[in-house]
């Protein structure tokens, strides 16, 4: 059976967008070529063309394809009635676990900061970011998991920049330690802005998600294997 006509546009889309996103996630932008693009997604010049108008536009869809399934993720953790500090930690891992171990979201990422900024594409990413985090930590503040007198938003904003900043310094093909090191921030800056007395149990909470990344990290390693 042959597919269907009226889907095979998206398909080959989509397939292009996965084979730039296997290069852009290991590559810097400027390494990376239409050519390799179009050898590994095996379409034609001519399809690549018909989707994008150029590499840069290319490279603004990996990131708008990420941006809507990341909004998705943020308002499935809204919906949840998990308290909101804890859906903050694991947000955070859920993004790092995908940032490890998908290549889309991991090139959509080095593409926002190779070249976001310049098209006010960071900006509006990100702010969204910030407003799905600012959400959760208003809820954690009427939890009493958040001290009183804190800002939601400053807390949002820090959660996201530790992130940020974590995928610039830490290492992204080990797992286990960029987990590591993503536990390592998060108790760090918990005292901050946590209620003490909510303290030893949300250490224990980010301990046992670590625990889990790491099973999961280790899992799929096996799978690869």
């Amino acid at each position: 059976m042959s597919d269907n006509p009226e889907r095979r546009p998206d398909g080959t889309r989509m397939q292009i967008l996965r084979a730039a996103a296997q290069q852009l996630a290991r590559e810097p932008y400027g390494r990376v070529s239409l050519d390799r693009v179009l050898e590994i997604a095996n379409v034609t010049k001519g399809a690549l063309y018909f989707h994008f108008r150029s590499k840069h536009d290319l490279a603004i869809a990996i990131v708008e394809n990420h941006a809507e399934a990341r909004a998705e993720t943020f308002s499935e953790a809204f919906a949840q009635s998990r308290p909101g500090l804890e859906s903050m930690i694991e947000l955070s891992y859920r993004i790092g676990s995908d940032d490890v171990g998908d290549d889309m979201a991991r090139a959509a990422l080095n593409l926002l900061e190779a070249l976001g900024r310049f098209d006010g594409l960071q900006s509006k990413v990100l702010d969204g970011w910030i407003t799905a985090f600012t959400d959760l930590a208003r809820r954690a503040a009427d939890d009493g998991d958040i001290a009183n007198g804190v800002d939601p938003a400053h807390v949002a904003r820090l959660v996201v920049s530790l992130y940020l900043g974590l995928r610039q310094t830490g290492n992204l093909d080990d797992p286990v330690a960029f987990t590591c090191d993503l536990e390592a921030l998060w108790l760090l800056i918990l005292p901050g802005f946590a209620n003490p007395d909510r303290l030893p149990y949300l250490k224990g909470f980010v301990e046992r998600r670590t625990a889990r990344a790491i099973k999961n990290a280790a899992s799929r390693s096996t799978d690869v294997l």
